[in-house]
Protein backbone atom coordinates (compact mmCIF):
# COMPACT_ATOMS: atom_id res chain seq x y z
CA UNK A 1 0.00 0.00 0.00
CA UNK A 2 1.37 3.46 -0.90
CA UNK A 3 2.51 5.58 2.02
CA UNK A 4 2.87 2.61 4.38
CA UNK A 5 6.14 1.38 5.95
CA UNK A 6 6.25 -2.23 7.06
CA UNK A 7 6.70 -2.69 10.79
CA UNK A 8 9.72 -4.95 10.36
CA UNK A 9 11.46 -2.17 8.40
CA UNK A 10 10.47 0.75 10.60
CA UNK A 11 13.17 0.43 13.25
CA UNK A 12 16.11 0.47 10.82
CA UNK A 13 14.62 3.33 8.84
CA UNK A 14 13.86 5.25 12.03
CA UNK A 15 17.48 5.12 13.21
CA UNK A 16 18.85 6.13 9.81
CA UNK A 17 16.36 8.97 9.33
CA UNK A 18 16.90 10.21 12.88
CA UNK A 19 20.66 10.60 12.42
CA UNK A 20 20.14 12.54 9.19
CA UNK A 21 17.69 14.94 10.83
CA UNK A 22 19.46 15.61 14.12
CA UNK A 23 22.86 16.26 12.51
CA UNK A 24 21.33 19.24 10.69
CA UNK A 25 20.13 20.86 13.92
CA UNK A 26 21.97 23.83 15.39
CA UNK A 27 24.32 23.37 18.34
CA UNK A 28 24.73 25.69 21.35
CA UNK A 29 27.23 28.54 21.21
CA UNK A 30 30.80 27.30 21.03
CA UNK A 31 33.05 30.36 20.99
CA UNK A 32 35.51 28.86 23.48
CA UNK A 33 35.54 25.48 21.73
CA UNK A 34 36.42 27.24 18.47
CA UNK A 35 39.95 27.55 19.88
CA UNK A 36 40.04 23.77 20.47
CA UNK A 37 39.78 22.07 17.04
CA UNK A 38 38.40 18.52 17.22
CA UNK A 39 40.53 15.41 16.70
CA UNK A 40 39.29 11.82 16.77
CA UNK A 41 41.15 9.06 18.59
CA UNK A 42 40.50 5.34 18.03
CA UNK A 43 41.13 4.07 21.56
CA UNK A 44 39.65 4.64 25.01
CA UNK A 45 42.57 6.82 26.13
CA UNK A 46 44.07 9.94 24.57
CA UNK A 47 47.63 11.11 25.07
CA UNK A 48 49.54 14.32 24.56
CA UNK A 49 53.25 15.03 24.46
CA UNK A 50 54.56 18.35 25.71
CA UNK A 51 58.13 19.51 25.12
CA UNK A 52 58.90 23.05 26.23
CA UNK A 53 61.30 24.76 23.85
CA UNK A 54 63.58 27.76 24.19
CA UNK A 55 64.33 30.45 21.62
CA UNK A 56 68.09 30.12 21.71
CA UNK A 57 70.54 31.53 19.19
CA UNK A 58 73.48 29.68 17.75
CA UNK A 59 76.99 30.66 18.93
CA UNK A 60 79.73 30.83 16.32
CA UNK A 61 82.71 28.50 16.77
CA UNK A 62 86.22 28.32 15.39
CA UNK A 63 86.67 26.61 12.04
CA UNK A 64 87.83 23.03 12.46
CA UNK A 65 86.30 22.70 15.94
CA UNK A 66 83.70 20.07 16.85
CA UNK A 67 80.91 22.64 17.14
CA UNK A 68 78.39 23.05 19.92
CA UNK A 69 76.96 19.83 21.31
CA UNK A 70 73.19 19.83 21.80
CA UNK A 71 71.20 17.60 24.13
CA UNK A 72 67.43 17.34 23.87
CA UNK A 73 65.30 16.54 26.90
CA UNK A 74 62.61 13.88 26.63
CA UNK A 75 59.09 15.10 26.06
CA UNK A 76 56.47 14.49 28.73
CA UNK A 77 53.57 12.26 27.75
CA UNK A 78 50.28 12.55 29.58
CA UNK A 79 47.67 9.82 29.14
CA UNK A 80 44.08 10.89 29.79
CA UNK A 81 40.89 8.89 30.27
CA UNK A 82 38.31 11.33 28.85
CA UNK A 83 35.02 12.12 30.50
CA UNK A 84 32.21 9.76 29.49
CA UNK A 85 28.80 11.21 28.71
CA UNK A 86 25.67 9.15 28.05
CA UNK A 87 22.16 10.57 27.80
CA UNK A 88 19.04 8.63 26.85
CA UNK A 89 15.24 8.64 26.73
CA UNK A 90 12.59 5.96 26.37
CA UNK A 91 10.83 5.96 23.02
CA UNK A 92 8.02 3.95 24.55
CA UNK A 93 6.93 7.13 26.36
CA UNK A 94 6.09 8.76 23.03
CA UNK A 95 2.33 8.85 22.35
CA UNK A 96 2.75 7.72 18.74
CA UNK A 97 5.04 4.80 19.60
CA UNK A 98 2.23 2.22 19.60
CA UNK A 99 1.38 3.23 16.06
CA UNK A 100 4.99 2.72 14.99
CA UNK A 101 5.33 -0.90 16.08
CA UNK A 102 1.83 -1.91 17.06
CA UNK A 103 0.40 -2.79 13.65
CA UNK A 104 1.32 -4.40 10.36
CA UNK A 105 2.38 -1.07 8.90
CA UNK A 106 2.77 2.60 9.67
CA UNK A 107 1.77 5.67 7.71
CA UNK A 108 4.65 7.74 6.36
CA UNK A 109 3.21 10.87 7.98
CA UNK A 110 3.19 9.29 11.45
CA UNK A 111 6.68 7.93 10.86
CA UNK A 112 7.94 11.44 9.96
CA UNK A 113 6.41 12.89 13.11
CA UNK A 114 8.15 10.34 15.29
CA UNK A 115 11.48 10.92 13.52
CA UNK A 116 11.19 14.69 14.03
CA UNK A 117 10.29 14.28 17.72
CA UNK A 118 13.12 11.84 18.42
CA UNK A 119 15.57 14.07 16.53
CA UNK A 120 14.62 17.05 18.69
CA UNK A 121 15.12 15.01 21.85
CA UNK A 122 18.46 13.59 20.72
CA UNK A 123 19.53 17.10 19.71
CA UNK A 124 18.62 18.38 23.18
CA UNK A 125 20.73 15.62 24.74
CA UNK A 126 23.66 16.35 22.45
CA UNK A 127 23.37 20.04 23.32
CA UNK A 128 23.85 19.11 26.99
CA UNK A 129 27.14 17.44 26.02
CA UNK A 130 28.18 20.40 23.87
CA UNK A 131 27.66 22.71 26.84
CA UNK A 132 29.72 20.37 29.02
CA UNK A 133 32.58 20.56 26.51
CA UNK A 134 32.25 24.35 26.32
CA UNK A 135 32.45 24.42 30.11
CA UNK A 136 35.58 22.23 30.03
CA UNK A 137 37.24 24.82 27.80
CA UNK A 138 36.10 27.63 30.11
CA UNK A 139 37.52 25.86 33.17
CA UNK A 140 40.88 25.24 31.51
CA UNK A 141 41.15 28.83 30.29
CA UNK A 142 40.34 30.16 33.77
CA UNK A 143 41.98 27.69 36.16
CA UNK A 144 43.86 25.06 34.15
CA UNK A 145 41.73 22.24 35.61
CA UNK A 146 38.93 20.37 33.84
CA UNK A 147 36.65 19.39 36.72
CA UNK A 148 34.63 16.16 36.46
CA UNK A 149 31.74 15.04 38.68
CA UNK A 150 32.02 11.25 38.29
CA UNK A 151 35.57 10.91 37.01
CA UNK A 152 39.09 12.12 37.60
CA UNK A 153 39.55 15.86 37.17
CA UNK A 154 42.41 16.74 34.84
CA UNK A 155 44.95 19.31 36.10
CA UNK A 156 47.15 20.63 33.29
CA UNK A 157 49.42 22.34 35.85
CA UNK A 158 49.47 25.85 34.51
CA UNK A 159 52.34 28.00 35.74
CA UNK A 160 51.58 30.27 38.68
CA UNK A 161 52.73 33.25 36.61
CA UNK A 162 49.84 32.61 34.19
CA UNK A 163 47.23 32.94 36.96
CA UNK A 164 47.30 36.50 38.30
CA UNK A 165 44.97 37.97 40.91
CA UNK A 166 45.35 41.72 41.35
CA UNK A 167 45.19 42.75 44.98
CA UNK A 168 43.17 45.52 46.57
CA UNK A 169 44.02 48.94 45.16
CA UNK A 170 45.42 47.37 41.99
CA UNK A 171 42.17 46.80 40.15
CA UNK A 172 40.74 48.43 37.02
CA UNK A 173 38.07 50.11 39.13
CA UNK A 174 40.92 52.21 40.56
CA UNK A 175 41.39 55.20 38.28
CA UNK A 176 45.19 55.26 38.64
CA UNK A 177 45.65 51.61 37.57
CA UNK A 178 46.69 51.28 33.92
CA UNK A 179 44.75 48.43 32.22
CA UNK A 180 47.02 48.67 29.18
CA UNK A 181 49.94 47.62 31.39
CA UNK A 182 47.91 44.68 32.74
CA UNK A 183 47.15 43.43 29.23
CA UNK A 184 50.69 44.09 28.01
CA UNK A 185 52.03 41.84 30.79
CA UNK A 186 49.74 39.05 29.60
CA UNK A 187 50.80 39.48 25.98
CA UNK A 188 54.47 39.38 26.99
CA UNK A 189 53.91 36.13 28.90
CA UNK A 190 52.20 34.50 25.91
CA UNK A 191 55.00 35.56 23.59
CA UNK A 192 58.07 34.91 25.75
CA UNK A 193 56.91 32.02 27.97
CA UNK A 194 54.14 30.53 25.85
CA UNK A 195 56.31 30.86 22.71
CA UNK A 196 53.36 31.98 20.65
CA UNK A 197 54.42 33.39 17.27
CA UNK A 198 51.43 35.76 17.38
CA UNK A 199 51.79 39.44 18.17
CA UNK A 200 48.03 40.09 18.20
CA UNK A 201 46.17 38.22 20.90
CA UNK A 202 42.58 37.47 21.91
CA UNK A 203 41.33 38.87 25.21
CA UNK A 204 38.04 37.55 26.62
CA UNK A 205 36.60 39.65 29.42
CA UNK A 206 34.05 38.75 32.07
CA UNK A 207 31.11 41.11 32.54
CA UNK A 208 32.43 43.07 35.54
CA UNK A 209 35.97 43.24 34.15
CA UNK A 210 34.64 44.63 30.85
CA UNK A 211 32.58 47.31 32.62
CA UNK A 212 35.53 48.29 34.82
CA UNK A 213 37.78 48.53 31.76
CA UNK A 214 35.43 50.83 29.87
CA UNK A 215 34.97 53.00 32.98
CA UNK A 216 38.68 53.16 33.84
CA UNK A 217 40.02 56.73 33.81
CA UNK A 218 43.27 55.91 31.99
CA UNK A 219 41.46 53.75 29.44
CA UNK A 220 38.86 56.40 28.65
CA UNK A 221 41.49 59.13 28.44
CA UNK A 222 43.62 57.27 25.92
CA UNK A 223 40.73 56.01 23.82
CA UNK A 224 39.19 59.48 23.52
CA UNK A 225 42.61 60.96 22.73
CA UNK A 226 43.16 58.44 19.92
CA UNK A 227 39.72 58.47 18.34
CA UNK A 228 41.12 59.85 15.09
CA UNK A 229 44.11 57.55 14.66
CA UNK A 230 44.63 53.80 14.37
CA UNK A 231 46.43 53.06 17.65
CA UNK A 232 43.21 52.01 19.38
CA UNK A 233 39.93 51.09 17.73
CA UNK A 234 37.27 50.49 20.36
CA UNK A 235 33.63 50.55 19.34
CA UNK A 236 30.29 48.99 19.98
CA UNK A 237 30.19 45.26 19.14
CA UNK A 238 30.91 44.83 15.44
CA UNK A 239 30.46 41.14 14.85
CA UNK A 240 29.19 38.03 16.53
CA UNK A 241 31.11 34.77 16.65
CA UNK A 242 29.16 31.83 18.07
CA UNK A 243 27.72 33.88 20.93
CA UNK A 244 30.66 36.22 21.50
CA UNK A 245 30.84 39.98 20.89
CA UNK A 246 33.85 41.78 19.44
CA UNK A 247 34.54 45.21 20.95
CA UNK A 248 37.60 46.39 19.04
CA UNK A 249 41.40 46.18 19.07
CA UNK A 250 43.89 47.81 21.44
CA UNK A 251 47.59 48.51 21.18
CA UNK A 252 49.24 47.26 24.38
CA UNK A 253 52.96 47.99 24.50
CA UNK A 254 54.62 46.14 21.63
CA UNK A 255 51.53 44.02 20.98
CA UNK A 256 47.88 44.29 20.04
CA UNK A 257 44.84 42.50 21.40
CA UNK A 258 41.26 41.99 20.30
CA UNK A 259 38.66 42.59 23.01
CA UNK A 260 35.83 40.04 23.27
CA UNK A 261 33.01 39.38 25.68
CA UNK A 262 31.14 36.09 25.91
CA UNK A 263 27.76 36.75 27.59
CA UNK A 264 26.65 33.12 27.53
CA UNK A 265 25.67 30.78 30.36
CA UNK A 266 24.40 27.30 31.17
CA UNK A 267 21.62 26.39 33.58
CA UNK A 268 22.09 24.61 36.89
CA UNK A 269 19.10 23.33 38.89
CA UNK A 270 19.64 23.98 42.58
CA UNK A 271 16.96 23.56 45.26
CA UNK A 272 14.27 23.44 42.61
CA UNK A 273 15.45 26.73 41.10
CA UNK A 274 17.15 27.21 37.74
CA UNK A 275 20.34 29.25 38.09
CA UNK A 276 22.08 30.67 35.01
CA UNK A 277 25.83 30.19 35.41
CA UNK A 278 28.15 32.21 33.13
CA UNK A 279 30.92 30.32 31.36
CA UNK A 280 33.31 33.19 32.09
CA UNK A 281 33.76 34.40 35.67
CA UNK A 282 32.55 38.06 35.62
CA UNK A 283 35.75 39.12 37.38
CA UNK A 284 38.26 37.41 35.11
CA UNK A 285 40.11 38.20 31.90
CA UNK A 286 41.57 35.51 29.64
CA UNK A 287 44.30 36.07 27.06
CA UNK A 288 45.29 33.53 24.41
CA UNK A 289 46.93 33.61 20.97
CA UNK A 290 44.71 33.90 17.92
CA UNK A 291 46.00 30.48 16.87
CA UNK A 292 46.68 28.57 20.12
CA UNK A 293 47.90 24.97 20.13
CA UNK A 294 44.84 23.41 21.78
CA UNK A 295 42.58 20.54 20.79
CA UNK A 296 39.31 18.85 21.71
CA UNK A 297 40.10 15.14 21.69
CA UNK A 298 37.33 12.59 21.28
CA UNK A 299 38.17 9.04 22.35
CA UNK A 300 36.35 5.95 21.14
CA UNK A 301 32.90 5.43 22.66
CA UNK A 302 32.26 2.15 24.54
CA UNK A 303 29.62 -0.16 23.12
CA UNK A 304 28.66 -3.83 22.99
CA UNK A 305 28.27 -5.59 19.66
CA UNK A 306 25.34 -7.99 19.57
CA UNK A 307 25.06 -10.87 17.18
CA UNK A 308 21.95 -12.77 16.20
CA UNK A 309 18.37 -11.52 16.20
CA UNK A 310 17.93 -12.79 19.74
CA UNK A 311 20.53 -10.30 20.97
CA UNK A 312 23.31 -12.81 21.52
CA UNK A 313 26.42 -11.13 22.91
CA UNK A 314 29.54 -11.18 20.73
CA UNK A 315 32.01 -8.90 22.49
CA UNK A 316 32.46 -5.45 23.97
CA UNK A 317 34.05 -2.95 21.61
CA UNK A 318 34.59 0.76 21.04
CA UNK A 319 33.28 3.04 18.31
CA UNK A 320 35.54 5.85 16.99
CA UNK A 321 32.89 8.55 16.80
CA UNK A 322 32.60 11.88 18.56
CA UNK A 323 28.89 11.25 19.13
CA UNK A 324 27.27 7.83 18.82
CA UNK A 325 23.48 7.51 18.53
CA UNK A 326 21.92 4.07 19.07
CA UNK A 327 18.61 2.50 19.97
CA UNK A 328 17.93 -0.84 21.60
CA UNK A 329 15.24 -2.87 23.30
CA UNK A 330 15.56 -3.28 27.04
CA UNK A 331 16.42 -6.98 27.72
CA UNK A 332 13.44 -7.06 30.09
CA UNK A 333 11.28 -6.17 27.05
CA UNK A 334 9.67 -3.23 28.84
CA UNK A 335 11.08 -0.24 26.96
CA UNK A 336 12.66 0.89 23.71
CA UNK A 337 15.60 3.17 24.52
CA UNK A 338 17.43 5.69 22.36
CA UNK A 339 20.71 7.13 23.58
CA UNK A 340 23.67 9.27 22.60
CA UNK A 341 27.21 8.77 23.94
CA UNK A 342 30.44 10.75 23.77
CA UNK A 343 33.93 10.68 25.31
CA UNK A 344 35.73 14.00 24.97
CA UNK A 345 38.31 16.11 26.76
CA UNK A 346 39.63 19.61 26.05
CA UNK A 347 43.44 19.62 25.93
CA UNK A 348 45.63 22.76 26.03
CA UNK A 349 48.64 21.13 24.36
CA UNK A 350 50.62 24.35 24.71
CA UNK A 351 49.46 25.01 28.25
CA UNK A 352 51.63 28.13 28.62
CA UNK A 353 49.61 29.83 25.88
CA UNK A 354 46.93 30.84 28.39
CA UNK A 355 47.10 33.88 30.65
CA UNK A 356 44.34 34.61 33.20
CA UNK A 357 44.15 37.75 35.29
CA UNK A 358 41.53 38.96 37.76
CA UNK A 359 41.57 42.78 37.71
CA UNK A 360 38.43 42.98 39.85
CA UNK A 361 38.37 42.85 43.64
Amino acid sequence: MAGIIATNQARAQLTSALVDVYEDMLSPTNFLRSFFPSVQEFTRYVSIQVERDLELISVDVQRGSEGTRNKFTKSTEKVIDPAYYREYFEMTDIDLYDRLFGSAGIEVGVFSQIVALCARRISMLRNKMERAYENQCAQILQTGVATMVNGDSVDYRRKAASLVANGAGNTWATGTVDPFATLAAGAKFLRTVGKSPDTTFVTILGETALNDLFNNTIFKGRVFQNLNNSIDTVSTPQRDSAGADYHGTLTIGQYKTELWSYPQSYDVVSGGNVVATPYIDPKKVIMIPKRPRFKMAFAAVPRVVRGDSNGGLIAPSVEPQAYLVEDYIDPRMTSHIMDIKSCGIAIPTAVDQIYTVQPVA
